[in-house]
């Protein structure tokens, strides 16, 4: 066993639920998401989902390379221990899960492109993105780095019904125990306020894959990333290379029927006596989302001209990057080192 598998097995217990729900033993079978109370009548979304013909695939098959976990009829699920509701306590106590507000003692650093209907009417039902992904080093304990895709509903209302589902992956020792590279997930319904987790430290997400499952450690090079909402159930899809990883069904929003705003990003978060931790790859737009798709409600491509993209970028170089071409791509990334004493660097308005 080689020294990554080694810290793998030991980061990550593996738990193969039974995919039926109905049918489960005991509670330490059934999925966690059916513990929600909206989704006591849910559906399960197995065979039926809708995938749109333009959807991004990984020419190099990499996603097939992860080993089936599980047998057929049950799916991976990492095991959520104790210290983990800890941790997801103590995220959700000081407010740091929504990266993109600065708390008291803790600075976040965004960097990407935003995608919006700019009080248009245009509606956004998903996207697809291919992410560069990398075992990133010198993120402190303390520290987080993330890189995602964040599909928002009325983010420019209030709190209560500012609806959000993203996944990516991230360094992030407060949620996931280690400085290892994770697939995340998560979710909210109240703007980060009361609702939502990362992973499946609540009931909310329901996973499909025998492979992958959200909070796992990722040891590949790239993800191809999906999230849509699927037009027959309804529910938020999420597919890497075109296998499901899982989705969020209908019943758990309030403000969901499509999206307002979709964003790729990378964010760094510290404490603000630390200089902030690298993104990306750690160099200067070293790191990329290619062949970006927005859909529309058919799950067909929106024209680049219907889809507003604008590039945000909270601090500049030397520290950090990003540049958005409706051609190539996101590029962003930077080694980071800034403190809040610091000036901002030097931001481009593209």
């Amino acid at each position: 066993m080689s020294h990554m598998e080694g810290s793998q097995a030991l980061v990550l217990f593996i738990l193969c639920a039974l995919l039926y729900h109905s049918v489960a033993a005991d509670h330490t079978a059934r999925q966690p998401a059916f513990d929600h109370p909206l989704l006591k009548n849910h559906t399960l979304q197995i065979k039926s989902i809708s995938f749109p013909k333009s959807m991004n695939k990984n020419p190099s098959s990499e996603t097939v390379k992860l080993p089936r976990r599980c047998p057929r009829g049950t799916v991976l699920i990492r095991r959520t221990t104790r210290e983990d509701l800890i941790r997801e306590k103590q995220i959700q106590r000081t407010k740091r899960i929504d990266l993109q507000e600065d708390t008291v003692t803790v600075e976040a650093y965004t960097a990407g492109v935003s995608f919006s209907d700019l009080n248009e009417p245009v509606k956004f039902y998903g996207i697809s993105a291919v992410l560069d992904v990398y075992q990133l080093f010198g993120v402190l304990d303390t520290q987080t780095s993330a890189t995602q895709i964040i599909v928002n509903k009325g983010e420019t209302g209030p709190l209560a019904y500012r609806n959000v589902v993203q996944a990516g992956f991230h360094v992030h020792h407060e949620a996931e125990g280690d400085n290892l590279t994770h697939f995340f997930t998560y979710w909210t319904t109240d703007g980060y306020q009361k609702t939502g987790c990362f992973n499946i430290h609540c009931a909310g997400f329901i996973q499909l894959s025998e492979r992958t499952t959200p909070g796992q450690v990722y040891t590949l090079s790239n993800m191809v990333l999906s999230i849509f909402r699927d037009p027959k159930m309804s529910n938020w899809i999420l597919i890497n290379n075109q296998e499901p990883i899982g989705y969020w069904p209908k019943e758990i929003f309030n403000n969901m029927a499509d999206s307002s705003q979709i964003q790729l990003s990378a964010t760094a978060s510290s404490p603000t006596d630390q200089p902030s931790p690298p993104t990306g790859n750690g160099e200067l737009r070293g790191a990329s989302f290619k062949n970006i798709t927005v859909w529309n409600g058919e799950l067909n491509p929106y024209p680049p001209y219907v889809q507003h993209a604008e590039t945000f970028l909270d601090i500049g170089k030397p520290f950090y990057d990003a540049i958005y071409n409706v051609d190539s791509g996101l590029f962003y990334g930077g080694p980071g080192g800034w403190k809040p004493q610091d000036p901002p660097g030097s931001i481009s308005h593209r």
